[in-house]
């Protein structure tokens, strides 16, 4: 199962992945996921790579560009980052899946933090620019 339709699964059977559904169990829950897929890189695994590494990244600049110029994040975690952005703790999953979609988007229409990339180009694996 490929992540992003890990992320579908657990939006539509949550209990079948987690405790409850929580920001912090689905961090949880996907590094553990990313850690484990790590060792069986393939090109068929490149967006699994891609989302474990750069969804961060790509959040906070999303919340720069569309929330607020300024933010400064709490920590390391990205669940942080969403909960951020959530009007409340009810929120936050709605948030996360809506901002999943639109990383995907993104990644698959190099848009926005992928712009830099030429579109025959795989990545380095490093989110780093090209020179």
């Amino acid at each position: 199962m490929r992540v992003r339709e890990l992320i579908d699964a657990i939006r539509r059977r949550p209990g079948a992945f987690l405790k409850e559904e929580k920001i912090e169990y689905v961090f949880y829950f996907l590094f553990g996921y990313c850690g484990a897929c790590h060792d069986r890189e393939s090109p068929e695994d490149h967006l699994d790579s891609r989302f474990c590494c750069w969804f961060g990244r790509w959040l906070l600049l999303w919340i720069e560009d569309n929330i607020d110029s300024g933010y400064v994040p709490r920590s390391i975690f990205w669940y942080e980052d969403i909960q951020f952005i959530a009007r409340n703790e009810g929120d936050e999953m709605a948030v996360f899946y809506d901002l999943c979609g639109k990383f995907f988007d993104d990644y698959a229409n190099r848009q926005g933090y992928f712009s830099w990339r030429d579109k025959s180009d795989p990545g380095d694996g490093d989110g780093r620019r090209q020179v």
